[in-house]
């Protein structure tokens, strides 16, 4: 049997190194051995036979991170090939986003040319519940090596986008419905997993298997803290609906958009519930974005929520992420929270903080390499590293 090849270590050195988590070092040492940081500091030492690369004059970052994209569903160039939202049928919850997700998409390519290293793909919001969404990196020699977690959430949907799907075939009509609905999948799924005990203590056990119903698994899996729901949420009204549902059956959540958060932060706050804003670059297409503004992101921030920021692929290219940080400068987020809206805290949001979005030994060697200020809009990535593997792609190009 032939011997695996390891990859020798490589050295950034002379590096800025924003860690965003332990503060900023000048002219530091990042180690790169087997995928993972092994080393990072000043006195961090170059392993002998490392390939070295000087970063004078240079700021490397942790991989930027959106937390909510349709990319590999919602294929760049191929709109009619889309598997972004199954609309037989508003209550999908056994559906995973893995099995229609296409690494060809060009969109992957370039947002990890653009520094974007790590996304959650999640089903569309035409369903109240629409399936089960992964994390993946944005680039790797194959599939298997770009998931970093085949089930990470399961995407809900609140308001008018499940209205719309639905409401011209039956229910839901109106958020009344949609409430309803919830309701009784939840209630559904708590009596099922009753009975699923009950009848895994009787005798019957050994002799009749259990009848299993996966979308009703599948919920139970929220139910009992095995999977966080992604609620898709801008207005107040929904987001205050959808709580008032989770307080009930006590699972985690969080909100994504959340365009009218700065109105209802007494109650995200007391329930510390993370938001993940966005794209809010784009224009107010639906009465739901009437009160969408930059200034809700350092708001929600200076209220001691979690926050990440995201594109919304496809409703904006994932390289534009650091835009909306930058923008939401503007109007009042500080320079550290800009960066750790795009790493840290989607990290966390995504449950992987201790692999994830920032500058530490031990974590995933996603790091990108800047010429300047990335917050900067008009500085590229000079080098882009997705776990430890230097990126060498030309961008992607579609005649």
């Amino acid at each position: 049997m032939a011997k695996k090849t390891i990859d020798p270590p490589i050295a950034l050195t002379n590096a800025k190194i924003e860690t965003v988590t332990k503060g900023t070092i000048a002219r530091g040492t990042i180690v790169i051995r087997s995928g993972k940081i092994a080393a990072v500091g000043k006195s961090a030492v170059v392993p002998k036979g490392a390939r070295t690369i000087n970063c004078r004059g240079r700021l490397v970052t942790p991989g930027l991170i959106d937390a909510h994209s349709h990319a590999g569903l919602m294929e760049d160039g191929f709109p009619g090939d889309g598997d972004t939202n199954e609309t037989s049928d508003p209550i999908t919850p056994h559906m995973l986003a893995l099995d229609a997700f296409k690494p060809s998409d060009v969109a992957l390519t370039e947002a990890a040319l653009a520094g974007v290293t790590t996304i959650f793909v999640t089903p569309g919001s035409g369903n109240l519940m629409g399936g089960i969404g992964a994390v993946l990196k944005t680039h790797a020699p194959s599939l298997n090596d770009q998931i970093v977690v085949a089930e990470a959430g399961m995407k809900m949907a609140m308001g008018e986008n499940p209205k719309r799907v639905y409401g011209h075939k039956g229910a839901p009509k109106t958020r009344m419905a949609i409430a309803a609905i919830l309701r009784k999948t939840f209630a559904d799924a708590v009596a099922y997993d009753k009975k699923r005990r009950i009848h895994a203590k009787s005798k019957k056990a050994a002799k009749e298997p259990f009848a299993a119903d996966p979308k009703l698994e599948a919920v139970c899996r929220v139910l009992n803290g095995k999977l966080p729901a992604r609620c898709h949420a801008h207005r107040a009204v929904d987001m205050l609906t959808f709580m008032r549902i989770a307080d009930k059956y006590k699972f985690t959540y969080c909100f994504e958009h959340a365009t009218e958060a700065h109105d209802i932060l007494d109650e995200l706050v007391k329930r510390k519930i993370p938001v993940v804003i966005g794209p809010t670059m784009h224009s107010r297409m639906k009465v739901e974005l009437k009160h969408r503004t930059f200034a809700t992101i350092p708001r929600c921030v200076d209220a001691g929520l979690t926050v990440a920021v995201t594109t919304d692929h496809s409703v904006l290219p994932m390289e534009r992420l650091v835009v909306i940080a930058a923008l939401a400068m503007r109007e009042g987020l500080s320079r550290d929270d800009a960066m750790k809206v795009m790493t840290i805290n989607p990290a966390k949001i995504l449950g992987l903080d201790k692999r994830l979005g920032s500058i530490e030994r031990g974590k995933d060697a996603d790091l990108v390499v800047w010429p300047g200020d990335p917050l900067d809009i008009r500085t590229k990535p000079t080098d882009v590293f997705i776990a430890g593997r230097r990126l060498d792609v030309d961008p992607p190009y579609i005649p």
